[in-house]
């Protein structure tokens, strides 16, 4: 009789064990279409874009420009697309220096 009993509960249990892996079905499902996607939980809402500048001796410049400026300036000569861009910014001397892509630039302010 208790082998009745414990097919009677496993039977029982079934339900709630499909039940589990229905769930954990879905769960994987909405993570994948979410890496897929590359989308965040902040559906809507931009990403944040700060504005960056650097006061010195009186006069205002905004590094964002900046960056701008150096991408263009390289692309005037090269055909490859950015991969990595670094801007240095010397305000006492009015230029900004830029590494893009190993190649190195100077605009000035």
């Amino acid at each position: 009789m208790s082998e009745k009993k414990n097919v009677v509960s496993t039977a029982a249990d079934a339900p709630a064990v499909e039940k589990t892996a229905r769930k954990t079905a879905k769960a994987d499902k909405a993570a994948k279409t979410t890496a897929k996607t590359g989308k965040t939980a902040h559906r809507g809402r931009p990403p944040l874009a700060p504005e960056v500048y650097v006061e010195h001796g009186g006069k205002q410049y905004n590094i964002t420009d900046l960056v701008d400026r150096a991408k263009a300036d390289y692309r005037l000569t090269h055909k490859v697309g950015v991969q990595s861009c670094k801007v240095y910014v010397k305000p006492e001397e009015g230029t900004a220096y830029y590494v893009i892509n190993k190649v190195s630039g100077k605009l000035d302010l």
